[in-house]
């Protein structure tokens, strides 16, 4: 298959053509979005040389007559490799393969703790392993796993980039310096008179001293029990926010509490 058919366009498509059928066939075979690695490549050669006007008349003159080129080479020594090479040159030669993206999911738990994920891309079987710490949107290379040099069996395999997607935690926040915050619901009267509470953290329940006289809303820090960094593995610190809670009163209740602020204010 042409280059010309992988992109569905004529030979004679003007480069505007070209980039329109590259673009909405990129978008339908991406990976990311389902669509099937190899395909995705071949889409993404043949706008390689078809969206660059002097690749493309190398490759359209090769095409009509795969010998004119062989006078510049000594004759019929060199093989057709070497005749292709000669014709498209250095520049437009990969180094390398190209490089596979691909998107993990795991747990927030996951996340925290570490682990160590196994999956398959093109029937091969690939491990990564995870340290605790690991956020959304760090990217991991594996060299040499991604695809196979399109021209050149010789050169090195793309690599293979596996991109985390962490999910949300709708009761730990992380913040830029690696503290998780929560908020901790308590009756006013315990806030007032000081209490001891239980919190469910992501190591498990620990006790906490509400000191006497607390104000509302403030924050209690607990060192060391925070988020991990991934590459010290050094923690943040726990922040608790004390929130108070009220009981719900009667209008003979509501009434008395505003003669009282009134008679204050008065």
């Amino acid at each position: 298959m042409s280059h010309y058919q992988t992109l569905g366009v004529d030979k004679t498509a003007p480069q505007a053509e070209i980039k329109k059928a590259y673009r909405k066939l990129s978008m339908q075979h991406h990976p990311d979005k389902g669509g099937d690695t190899k395909r995705f490549q071949e889409i993404a050669d043949a706008y390689a040389i078809l969206g660059n006007d002097e690749k493309r008349a190398q490759y359209d003159a090769v095409s009509e007559n795969p010998f004119a080129n062989f006078g510049n080479m000594g004759g019929m020594d060199g093989n057709f490799s070497d005749l292709f090479n000669n014709v498209f040159g250095q520049q437009q030669r990969q180094q390398k393969g190209t490089d596979v993206r691909v998107d993990m999911h795991i747990t927030f738990r996951e996340a925290f703790t570490g682990c160590s994920k196994r999956f398959s891309l093109n029937g091969d079987e690939h491990t990564i392993n995870l340290k605790a710490g690991i956020k959304s949107g760090q990217k991991f290379r594996l060299a040499g796993k991604g695809q196979a040099h399109p021209f050149n069996s010789q050169l090195p395999s793309g690599d293979l980039i596996v991109i985390i997607h962490v999910s949300m935690s709708a009761e730990y926040i992380i913040d830029q310096n690696n503290d998780i915050w929560i908020e901790f619901s308590l009756p006013w009267y315990n806030i007032m008179a000081g209490t001891k509470i239980t919190i469910d953290t992501l190591d498990g329940p620990i006790s906490v001293e509400v000191a006497k006289g607390t104000a509302p809303g403030k924050v209690l820090r607990i060192k060391e029990r925070g988020w991990p960094d991934y590459n010290t593995q050094m923690r943040g610190s726990l922040k608790v926010k004390i929130n108070p809670s009220y009981p719900e009163l009667n209008e003979t209740q509501l009434e008395y509490i505003e003669k009282v602020a009134n008679n204050e204010n008065g």
